[in-house]
């Protein structure tokens, strides 16, 4: 009788610590109704905490700010959703979302593209890169020197054989991989330009901003969303003129897969021709992950960007060019199968 009773006693202990609330498995959304926000689990398919990486670009960039900014409000709409923003760029993104380095990573579709088929800059083929959406803004080079130097267009520097401090982002990095290409057009190397007394600086935007304020550069090369912060900035501190560049020089940009834009006037109002517009070079940006990253959280994402499209020129004014429906166009690459269960549902894919 003394066993048959401890038998019982246990399996009552069992049951009724199964049937027991579990506090420690309470899910971010049942937190957020105890402290008086609307439950939205039911509309969400990201339920469980998830922690992601977003590969940026340089810090003091525009798809730094515009990734922190996106972030914020994924996790606004989704509080499961945690998103880290890491510096990267066009080149290493790809890399960063091969390893697992990140899962989400802002592109451009001429690197995509390259990246698919193993081509220049890109030394192996990486065919897992797949897109959420394009249409995030577009970036524009700035070739910007001080006042000081009386320098009034690109061409006079390379024919002249100038001993010009030029800065740019490090090597292997988007910006300088163009920056070479556009050092080509002029037949000149890095070299060429230290023989007559020049130097090339590498570093991130805000670097180059410091140096250029400082003296110690007399030129920025840079690829910004407009308008760029660094920009901003180095302008704030030192007399600056934004250089046009030609049609020429354009058209052989657009060898690789680069546009023809224009700075609107008033872009840079601290710049000694701030009040012109300026022809220059442009690349638009597009949102990629791994093909295989988890359906559910790639949708979510998707939707959230989409559905809040209204908000993304509170985050960068460039992001006020963005559309659900140009989202799916000139991708360089497929989509990946949780954005476009996200397309097909609003009707944009039939």
């Amino acid at each position: 009788m003394r066993k048959f009773f401890m038998l019982f006693l246990i399996v009552g202990l069992v049951l009724s610590a199964c049937t027991a609330p579990q506090n420690n498995t309470t899910s971010g959304n049942e937190n957020n109704s105890e402290n008086g926000a609307e439950d939205t689990s039911e509309n969400q398919t990201v339920v469980q905490p998830t922690n992601l990486t977003w590969a940026a670009g340089s810090l003091g960039g525009g798809w730094y700010s515009m990734a922190g900014g996106i972030g914020s409000m994924i996790k606004e709409n989704n509080s499961n959703i945690n998103i880290k923003v890491i510096p990267g760029g066009s080149l290493q993104n790809i890399p960063f979302l091969d390893n697992g380095q990140a899962q989400i990573a802002w592109e451009q579709p001429a690197f995509v593209m390259a990246a698919i088929n193993g081509e220049d800059p890109f030394k192996k083929k990486y065919p897992d890169i797949v897109a959420l959406g394009n249409g995030f803004g577009v970036n524009y080079f700035h070739f910007a020197v001080g006042e000081d130097t009386n320098i009034d267009s690109i061409d006079e520097i390379f024919e002249n054989k100038m001993p010009i401090k030029i800065a740019v982002t490090p090597v292997n990095n988007s910006d300088e991989w163009v920056f070479k290409k556009f050092l080509s057009y002029y037949g000149v190397s890095y070299e060429d330009i230290e023989s007559w007394g020049g130097k090339i600086f590498h570093g991130s935007y805000t670097e180059q901003a410091e140096q250029f304020k400082n003296g110690n550069v007399d030129a920025m090369f840079t690829q910004l969303a407009i308008p760029g912060s660094a920009l901003t900035d180095a302008s704030n501190g030192r007399n600056m003129k934004i250089l046009t560049m030609s049609n020429e020089l354009i058209d052989h940009l657009s060898e690789f897969a680069i546009g023809k834009g224009e700075i609107p006037a008033g872009t840079y109002p601290e710049a000694v021709n701030g009040d012109e517009a300026i022809q220059t070079a442009v690349m638009g940006n597009i949102l990629v992950t791994n093909k295989n990253a988890s359906e559910d959280v790639i949708y979510e994402i998707t939707k959230i960007v989409n559905e809040n499209k209204e908000k993304l020129p509170n985050i960068h004014a460039s992001l006020e060019a963005f559309s659900t429906e140009q989202a799916i166009k000139d991708l360089g690459t497929t989509l990946h199968p949780g954005a476009e269960k996200y397309y097909k549902e609003i009707g944009i894919i039939k």
